[in-house]
């Protein structure tokens, strides 16, 4: 069992290296006898990053899960306004402890049942969450055992605040990497609130609009329901929303909105649910960069073709019978150019794709890309 200064220090090194808090979990839970623990971050009501030791198999699952929204464990917890490791059962019966989602869902098949948590809230509005648990035929917590948590408590505090300051300087280097090839950008949230944005996003005016809690929309209303809807499907890889579509600015001049998701397999503590906006003028040209735009609006090589082809005029019939295939082919591809540029008629697809990006290049970063 590692000394408590050691638990100590690696907890303010995970703050900094979050693949540290699976081996912290694990010191700090065998400092009381337990299992396993996790920490998680809570934004508004979802939770939106968590890191776990070995023993806690099934929690990602869990946490992934609609179960998850119907547990009381965190409303309770909170409600009970402790300064300090709560045990389940101070805020639950047993019955109601084996009874609730965490357990029924998680707890129970993972063969775990005693828990101490502490809420420790951050000046960034989140919540960091600390779960300890121990195994079924274990002893539940003690006081002393609480009170054994109760002196990690002030180092976890600081070492949340320390990892949710360490997040904003990252996503501020992002969109600030992102201004020195001109690119105005700001990283949101899922409800749109912005966390870290760079000088030229803030002057586009024209098509930004800053709404009350740092939240971001755009001004054209048409786009800015893409961009909700974009923001909501964000944490779903397989989601089909429109990530890159047109958005046209108060004196009607048009810019080309990206949201790149910011989510990772590893839910990093507080790098979860989040998204990267980067919005790119557009200057007019006789023609458009078929390989440009395919790749800014993620189009197939067929559906690229297609859209092309829309540019120049042709109908569906006619881009069949250039490229040796039906109608209905062609008809199918143009319905997936849709989806992916936000456009809804052909007239809007030749009007978005008869313009190009003005990007430099080759681009020049402000320093080497890491791997």
């Amino acid at each position: 069992m590692a000394e408590f200064e050691t638990i100590v220090d690696q907890i303010y090194r995970a703050a900094t290296d979050s693949d540290l808090w699976p081996q912290v979990l694990h010191e700090l839970a065998a400092s009381v006898n337990a299992a396993g623990g996790v920490i998680l971050t809570r934004r508004s009501d979802a939770w939106i990053g968590w890191r776990y030791s070995a023993a806690m198999s099934g929690v990602d699952d869990y946490l992934r899960s609609p179960a998850v929204a119907r547990s009381a464990a965190t409303v309770r917890l909170i409600a009970a306004d402790r300064a300090g490791f709560v045990d389940a059962y101070d805020v639950f019966t047993p019955e109601e402890w084996l009874a609730d989602p965490v357990m029924t869902h998680w707890g129970t098949p993972a063969g775990m049942l005693h828990t101490a948590a502490a809420a420790i809230q951050m000046p960034t509005d989140d919540f960091v969450v600390v779960h300890l648990t121990r195994r079924i035929g274990q002893a539940a917590f003690e006081p002393a055992d609480i009170a054994r948590l109760d002196a990690y408590r002030p180092h976890l505090a600081r070492a949340g605040f320390l990892a949710a300051r360490w997040r904003l300087e990252r996503l501020r280097a992002a969109t600030e990497a992102l201004a020195q090839i001109g690119l105005p950008a700001v990283v949101l949230d899922p409800r749109g609130r912005a966390l870290a944005a760079n000088a030229l996003i803030e002057t586009l005016t024209r098509h930004v609009k800053w709404l009350p809690d740092d939240r971001v929309a755009l001004a054209d209303s048409a786009a800015n329901a893409l961009l909700r809807r974009a923001l909501a499907d964000m944490s779903d890889p397989a989601a089909t929303t429109a990530r890159s579509f047109p958005a046209r600015g108060r004196n009607d001049d048009t810019v080309v909105v990206h949201l790149v998701p910011m989510t990772g397999e590893a839910r990093d503590l507080f790098d979860g649910g989040c998204a990267l906006l980067v919005v790119t003028p557009v200057a007019a040209r006789r023609a458009p960069d078929p390989a440009l735009i395919r790749g800014l609006f993620d189009l197939t090589a067929a559906e690229a073709s297609v859209a092309s082809g829309i540019v120049e005029g042709l109908s569906p019939d006619q881009i069949a019978e250039r490229h040796g295939t039906t109608p209905a082919t062609v008809r199918c591809q143009l319905k997936g150019v849709f989806a992916k540029t936000g456009v809804g008629r052909q007239s809007q697809l030749a009007a978005l794709l008869a313009t190009q990006l003005k990007l430099p290049y080759p681009p020049k970063l402000p320093y080497p890309p890491t791997e």
